[in-house]
């Protein structure tokens, strides 16, 4: 694939950099007695998806409130300290456990490199840099990484696209965006004027598209 027009390419991270299959089984699967709080938080994040709270801190006050909602946790606090506490190091421990990197992602990002390109890892789930070594990846030739919480709000919502390109200096027209979904990474590109391409999934609906593509294709 020609990157040549781009000075910067950002990939989302779940079911882009790595084949999720199957992760909201293992994620219950590796901690039964959560299982009706990780349906919460799953709803919550639906229930969140697009929606810009302007802040960190604003996002996860909102957050919390959806989680103590459907989780019926007794508090906010309790709430977001589950998230922080159990949620992520349950996801982080299932990662290393289950999953690994697409073939040649190293290679990929090492091309990328070479030709000048800024590479950026950007998904909705924070603890970003974690999650990528639980995978197996290095974070060598990966200039920056971004989480949708930590920038206010969730995917699609143009404002952590904008905040990112502001960030590392590019303009949005200058960008690609590499991601699984297109109801999210997709419009999030499309709303903040930057190219997208689709990975094609297990989930993936379409067959023939101009902008979808294997893993493959990429290298």
């Amino acid at each position: 694939m020609d990157f040549s027009k781009y000075d910067a390419i950002i990939f989302d991270f779940d079911g882009t950099l790595y084949d999720f299959k199957g992760l909201p089984f293992n994620l219950i699967k590796n901690s039964p007695l959560n299982i009706f709080k990780i349906k919460a938080e799953r709803d919550s994040r639906r229930n969140l998806k697009g929606k810009f709270f302007g802040t960190k801190n604003a996002f996860y006050d909102a957050f919390a409130n959806e989680l103590c909602k459907y989780g019926k946790f007794s508090s906010v606090q309790k709430a977001l300290d589950w998230y922080n506490s159990v949620y992520l190091p349950n996801m982080i421990c299932v990662l290393q456990k289950k999953y690994c990197a697409r073939k040649n992602c190293e290679l990929l990002f090492e091309k990328l490199k070479s030709q000048n390109k800024k590479v950026v890892i950007f998904s909705d789930y924070s603890q970003v840099e974690k999650r990528i070594k639980a995978i197996g990846l290095s974070l060598k030739n990966i200039d920056f990484l971004f989480s949708a919480e930590e920038l206010g709000g969730l995917k699609p919502c143009k404002e952590p696209f904008l905040e990112i390109a502001k960030q590392i200096n590019a303009d949005p027209s200058k960008i690609l965006m590499v991601g699984d979904r297109l109801d999210t990474d997709g419009e999030g590109a499309k709303l903040s004027g930057m190219d997208f391409i689709q990975i094609r999934t297990h989930k993936t609906k379409d067959t023939v598209r101009d902008n979808l593509v294997n893993w493959e294709e990429l290298i």
